[in-house]
């Protein structure tokens, strides 16, 4: 298995941002996509720029599934006393895949959030969930309040930009 070395602000946005377009296609059902797409666009990136700003020249080998317990358990225990965090090279073409799908699912403006995007918001779930247990509570814990759509009112919610300290994407 391969590892990949992250730089910790790189690694917080990306999982504020997965979470934050989780988040938001969930409670985005029946709206209009292009509200979705506009409220992406105004308060953090949509998902096409996002992949290109991260996996523009990279080349991406989906070869290797995600990592299993031990090895996320090796890669927690590491992380805990990295300040750039290691994770498993599998996940970037996992993310970028799922990002890209959600982006052609957004080009079509008019049509409305429905059922095809509850597969889409359990696949990035998965991939927020492995990246919080690969980066361990010290970095994931920072991205946990990420503000979304249609948000409650009752709790206090941060932008990306809040959370790793200057503009994201960088």
């Amino acid at each position: 298995m391969k590892h990949q070395k992250v730089d910790r602000l790189v690694a917080v946005g990306l999982g504020a941002y997965l979470l934050q377009v989780d988040l938001s296609l969930h409670r985005a059902s029946g709206h209009p996509r292009h509200v979705l797409t506009d409220y992406l666009r105004e308060h953090s990136a949509v998902p096409a720029v996002v992949c290109d700003f991260f996996w523009g020249g990279v080349r991406l080998d989906a070869g290797d599934r995600l990592s299993s317990i031990p090895r996320l358990i090796r890669l927690r225990l590491m992380n805990r006393w990295r300040r750039d965090p290691v994770v498993s090279a599998s996940f970037f073409p996992l993310a970028n895949d799922a990002v890209r799908k959600i982006a052609r699912y957004l080009d079509d403006g008019q049509a409305r959030i429905d059922m095809e995007a509850s597969h889409l918001h359990l696949t990035l779930a998965y991939l927020n969930q492995e990246l919080q247990r690969t980066l361990g509570s010290a970095h994931a814990d920072a991205y946990d309040c990420v503000e979304h759509f249609n948000q409650c009112d009752h709790k206090q919610f941060r932008s990306i930009d809040e959370i790793v300290g200057r503009k994201w994407p960088f």
